[in-house]
């Protein structure tokens, strides 16, 4: 007989599906980055990610869209920063889930 909470695995699966994964890269693009900090508080929730990452993507996005705001944007810096942090984000949000294994 097996126990479900002694057989489970380690830390739940970021992604149930394929189409869960192309809505969340999707929507990372689409919101260009902005939606990056929830995705990955969700992956820190199920233990995918360390607590650090949400708040290392929300410092990045946000505190690069106020600071330019408080700023100045000499030299369109910001579009750089969030662009790099897109691209980051969406690579990163891709990757969750490609070591889980069955079992683990």
């Amino acid at each position: 007989m097996s126990n479900p909470y002694l057989d489970a695995p380690l830390r739940a699966r970021m992604y149930a599906k394929t189409w869960h994964k192309l809505v969340w890269v999707s929507a990372v693009v689409l919101s260009a980055g902005l939606l990056a900090p929830p995705l990955f508080f969700i992956a820190a929730k199920k233990r995918v990610v360390p607590v650090a990452v949400p708040a290392l993507y929300a410092a990045a996005t946000y505190g690069t869209a106020v600071l330019g705001d408080a700023l100045g944007n000499g030299g369109n810096w910001v579009g750089g920063i969030l662009a790099l942090t897109l691209i980051t984000a969406a690579a990163h949000a891709a990757i969750l889930d490609t070591d889980w294994k069955t079992g683990r």
